[in-house]
């Protein structure tokens, strides 16, 4: 008997030759690399959970014509580790659904495929120029001066409410104890939308990781919603989980937050006095190696390595 991975790789393959496609137009349609889904053809390899999903969202009702199907059990925003466990995954989902009870979340779904159609149609990706104008914004917004250091956990957000798993009602003591101090690497956040509209969220937040990196983690997920990023879809095939994700959605929030943390002028200027990461580090409250990462994505790091350059006299 077929496995269902089989089935799945059969199900695809069939509906792309029927439609012409080239699995490089697959690819770039379901959005799983060229290189994964020439693997699984040749029977070279297996699709992960995530990939599984994807697949089974483009075959539509030929997934189950060919008796695929999976359980969608939630549309969040959802930061953590590629390799979380599906105990993990569950016991958070449970966490969600208790939050859209007792916040009194209003109405109901829509269809996943309506959805989808609306979410490809308003994603929009932004240039670097952009980005970093988004942020400076979001800081004038805020009243802050360009070299002044911004505390995100004290960030309000009309409609948007941070909930620490440690102070959380929806989970008993022994639960909120694993997923702080057990599994507490394995996720950072779940934004949960509690209206049709994505007007209002609760972002559940993982408060046992430190203050600087929570910092950040409350910036992406307070970024993915206010850019009106796709939703998360988190569902189980064949006992485990998985859940899409958008490469260059996570880009975009994961750059805002570090740029608004840091800004551009106050890179600048700290990167000409010789100020080492570190140092930036301690005054704007972060971590090191996103002081690293920023100045590398502001084209600074040659400067700031010292690393000198000149022609030959040749």
């Amino acid at each position: 008997m077929p496995t269902f991975e089989e089935k799945l790789i059969r199900a695809v393959k069939k509906k792309r030759e029927a439609e012409g496609l080239s699995i490089r137009a697959l690819s770039e349609a379901v959005g799983v690399s060229f290189s994964t889904l020439a693997r699984i053809e040749r029977g070279e390899g297996q699709p992960d959970n995530n990939s599984k999903i994807r697949l089974l969202q483009w075959l539509g009702t030929d997934a189950e014509d060919a008796g695929l199907s999976f359980e969608n059990l939630a549309l969040v925003h959802f930061r953590a580790g590629k390799n979380v466990q599906s105990s993990t995954v569950r016991t958070l989902l449970k966490a969600a659904d208790c939050i859209r009870q007792s916040m009194g979340a209003q109405g109901r779904r829509k269809g996943q495929r309506d959805m989808d159609d609306k979410a490809a149609a308003a994603a929009v990706s932004l240039s670097k120029e952009e980005l970093e104008k988004t942020a400076e914004r979001f800081r004038a917004d805020l009243g802050l001066a360009y070299d002044e250091p911004l505390d995100s956990l004290r960030i309000e957000v009309e409609g948007i409410q941070m909930i620490p798993v440690g102070k959380t009602n929806c989970l008993d003591a022994q639960t909120v104890s694993h997923l702080r101090r057990d599994v507490g690497g394995e996720w950072s956040a779940m934004s949960v939308p509690l209206d049709v509209e994505d007007e209002t969220w609760a972002v559940l937040l993982n408060d046992s990781h430190t203050i600087e990196r929570q910092r950040v983690t409350v910036l992406e997920e307070l970024w993915h919603i206010l850019l009106g990023h796709k939703l998360t879809k988190i569902a189980r095939i064949a006992e485990a989980y998985g859940r899409t994700y958008d490469e260059a959605e996570e880009h975009d929030a994961y750059y805002l937050a570090s740029a608004t943390l840091l800004p551009r002028a106050a890179m600048i200027d700290a990167v000409s006095k010789n100020c080492s990461s570190e140092q930036i580090a301690r005054v704007f409250g972060t971590s090191s190696e996103l002081v690293d990462y920023r100045i590398k994505r502001l084209g600074l790091w040659r400067e700031h390595v010292g690393k000198q350059i000149r022609l030959s006299r040749d």
